[in-house]
Order: C-alpha cells, then structure tokens, then sequence
C-alpha cells in the first residue's frame, strides 16, 4: 500500500440526483460516488408516477495546495481572499491546515481539516506549542509543521443516463485518489485516457484498448467489453507497457484490479505521486516568532 502523499492537485468526481416531482416538490440525493448508485436512484424514481423531472449532475472538485509562511497569511481580524473563479467553474474556497514533514520530505496532515482565516491558523499553532507538555496533548516536533495554503475549485455539468461510467473505471480512479496518485483525464479521437504523473517526472498513461465507457468525465461510445492498457514514459523516449488486458475470458471486475495492482506497483518504483515537500526546512517556531 502506498502512503498517500498530498499532491499538488488532487481530483475527486461524485454525482448526484435531482428529482422533481409533479407537486412542485425538488429533492437531490447527497453525493454518490459510484455509478450503479445513480443507476438505482435514476430507476427507483423514475418508476413513480409523480416524477416529473430528473437531472443527473457530475461534480467534479480540485483541490491545489501550496506550502504558505505566517507571514504571508492574511493578517489580525482579515478573512481570506479568494482567488478569481475560474472559467465553468462553480464555486470556490479558500482555507489552510497544517500539515507534518515525515523524514522522507513529503507531508501527512495534522490538526483541524480546515482552518478559515490566518488568525485561526495562529490561534491553532499557539494552542499546539503550549499545551505540548499536557498529557492530553498529541506530541509533534513544531518544527516539521507547515502551513498549507488549500483552494478548492468546485465544476460541474448535466449529463445523461448514458454518460456514466462502469463501475470498475470508478473504482479504479477512487484507487488511484486512496494511494495518494492524481489524474488528469484527456479527451482524443480514440477515447478519454488517463494521465497519471509520478513523482519522478515520469508518467503512466491509462486507456481503453477498445471504444468504451471510461473515466469519470468521459463521454459514453459504444462498445464491446474491451480492455485497459497502461503504459509509462518518462518523457526521454521510454516507454514499458505496464499492462495489457488478457485475451483470454475475464470479467471486466478482475481486469480492472488487475491493472489496478501494476498500476500502484509502477508507482511505487517510482516514488508514487507527485509529493508536495518542503524545500525551505525553515522553523516554523522561528517563522511565527517573527511573523508576530
């Protein structure tokens, strides 16, 4: 298993179901993270007599972090600017939370998920450092904490019953967020491949070895089962098939964990995702005794 690092972005799709009925009534489900899910929730109730309407809606939320200092926090009493909205995008936010430096330089989470502003972001580091000798407290060298600055950019759009990807290309991208790897989907003639980037500057290449559905943000074709390859390059003219889906019978299910498992197998030898490490190894005790 690999440990999962924080990329410098991190790409996560759900979908959700809106259901008006003939009463003027308008209900959506939570976000559901596998298709089949959308599936029954699009047949219980579209075999209701009062379903007038349904909207399946693909969310899509990106997640960039960077390493930020006390100083360039926002200062005492200011909220926290939000960067522009970028183009078809929804919504966006804006927060911090810490994160630790394990000895191999890449960064675990520590403390509150979100932390809004600067001043929660000092109240937090204060309250950490003096309440190190209670018991209750969770032990940590304040020196290996960092500050991660967290825009998350919130996408969606309106699909079809038919857009959907299979569940095994779900769960294969869903294991490709667990091991800490992110993804970037490419539209081509052939069909939607993925990029996944290494953390050794190479990258693998995943895709369908017959027109299929694919990945999450996909457009459905028409097809038979097909297969997957994957293949990585580092970007100096080699290239090694990681896998080929077998010809002999297979059902897609085990193909998919199949490919899944070289998948992280590859990674691993090349140092799994992209990490966001810390280059400054500057004193975060030093920093805020400045920066206050």
């Amino acid at each position: 298993m690999i440990t999962s690092p924080l990329s410098p972005a991190q790409r996560t799709v759900y979908w959700t179901v809106t259901v008006c009925d003939t009463y003027g009534s308008v209900n959506r489900t939570t976000g559901l993270h596998s298709a089949s899910a959308v599936r029954q929730q699009h047949d219980f109730w579209s075999s209701k007599t009062s379903t007038a309407r349904m909207e399946l809606t693909e969310h899509t939320l990106l997640q960039a972090r960077t390493i930020t200092a006390f100083e360039d926090l926002p200062g005492a009493g200011e909220p926290t600017p939000l960067p522009d909205l970028p183009a078809g995008a929804q919504e966006v936010k804006r927060f911090f939370k810490f994160a630790r430096v394990l000895d191999d330089g890449s960064l675990t989470g520590f403390g509150p998920a979100v932390l809004p502003t600067g001043d929660d972001v000092r109240y937090f580091y204060e309250w950490t450092v003096k309440n190190q000798e209670r018991a209750q407290a969770v032990r940590v060298d304040v020196s290996t904490l960092r500050i991660l600055d967290i825009t998350l950019t919130h996408y969606t759009r309106e699909l079809q019953l038919a857009d959907l990807p299979d569940d095994d290309a779900t769960s294969l991208v869903g294991q490709l967020e667990t091991a800490g790897l992110y993804w970037i989907p490419v539209h081509e003639n052939a069909g939607t491949c993925l990029h996944v980037p290494l953390a050794d500057g190479s990258q693998m290449t995943i895709s369908r070895t017959a027109a299929d559905v694919q990945v999450p943000g996909s457009q459905y074709m028409a097809g038979g089962h097909g297969g997957w390859l994957a293949v990585w390059n580092d970007f100096n003219g080699a290239s090694v098939e990681v896998y080929r889906s077998a010809r002999q019978c297979m059902t897609r299910t085990a193909d998919t964990a199949a490919l899944t498992a070289s998948v992280l197998d590859c990674a691993r030898t090349h140092g799994g995702g992209p990490v966001l490490t810390d280059k400054a190894q500057q004193s975060h005790a030093r920093a805020f005794a400045q920066g206050s």
